[in-house]
Formats: C-alpha cells, sequence, structure tokens
C-alpha cells in the first residue's frame, strides 16, 4: 500500500460544513420572524373569540335581568362570575377582570382584552358588539406594530 495515494476518505470538509452552517442559519432568520408572527395572530384571534363570547354572554345577562345593555348591567354589578361562559383563569378586580394565560379581559361597555406576555405587552384589543380595535398605546420600538401584526388596526364584522 502506497502511503501517498490520493485516496479521500469519506466525509465532509471543513468549508462544506461551514456552508451549511450558513444555509440553516438563514433560514432560521426568516422563518423565526414568520412564525413569532403567526403565534401572535394565534393570540389575537383567541382574544377576539373570547371577547365575542363575553359580550354576547353580558348582553343576554342584561337582557334578562332588565338591563338595557351590558354596560349598564356592568355599572350594575354584573361580574365573570354570572355569565354564562367557561374559561381558564382567575378573576381579580371584583370579579370584573378574567385573567387567563394570555390575556386579562374587562368587562364593561367596551370589553378589552388586554396581552400579558410577550413582545406586545400591554396592548389591547377593544369590542363594542360590533368592531374590534387594537389599542397599541403605550407601546414602543418593534412593539408599536402589534396591530399590523394581529392582522390589522381595526376589524369590523
Amino acid at each position: 500500500m502506497n502511503i501517498f495515494s490520493s485516496a479521500r476518505k469519506a466525509g465532509f470538509t471543513l468549508i462544506e460544513l461551514l456552508v451549511i452552517v450558513m444555509i440553516l442559519g438563514i433560514l432560521t432568520s426568516i422563518a423565526l420572524p414568520q412564525y413569532k408572527r403567526s403565534v401572535e395572530r394565534a393570540r389575537s384571534a383567541e382574544a377576539m373569540t373570547m371577547l365575542r363570547s363575553i359580550y354576547d354572554s353580558c348582553e343576554r345577562w342584561a337582557w334578562e335581568n332588565s338591563y338595557d345593555n351590558c354596560g349598564e348591567a356592568v355599572a350594575g354589578g354584573l361580574t365573570f362570575s354570572k355569565l354564562d361562559i367557561t374559561a381558564k383563569g382567575t378573576f381579580s378586580g371584583g370579579g370584573k377582570v378574567l385573567v387567563t394565560e394570555n390575556f386579562a379581559y374587562t368587562l364593561g361597555s367596551i370589553i378589552v382584552a388586554t396581552a400579558r406576555k410577550g413582545d406586545y405587552k400591554n396592548a389591547r384589543i377593544l369590542f363594542n358588539g360590533r368592531t374590534f380595535v387594537c389599542s397599541n398605546i403605550g407601546l414602543t420600538g418593534e412593539a408599536r406594530k402589534v396591530c399590523t401584526v394581529w392582522g390589522a388596526s381595526t376589524w369590523n364584522e
């Protein structure tokens, strides 16, 4: 056997491995922001579904108890415990705030969902029975883009 033979051992060269790592890095830098946006859109969809359920339940309760609307019923003492909805979370604010994993929902004439975690903490979605509105008041930097990430600044039925 010749020790100077040109037979090459199987495997990858350092350059080939570096190219693979570089490609993976580029793909990750493209995919990760899209993934985060998808997660945030799913959270906002969860909030909007919950807001509609809370509002509808509040309006039913108001009607059944001789109030003109949800806001009047809340002013008259309506709390989450009286509504016919089921949600995982805890109550605070005298029973007028439902705190879940992702949002804190507040009863009032306008039902409000406030984000509790993530890049958009303290961003709000408001629902008045007909229109969803995103609020980024008080947020700075990238967080100000929450309404765009959640889909739009205003949602209509």
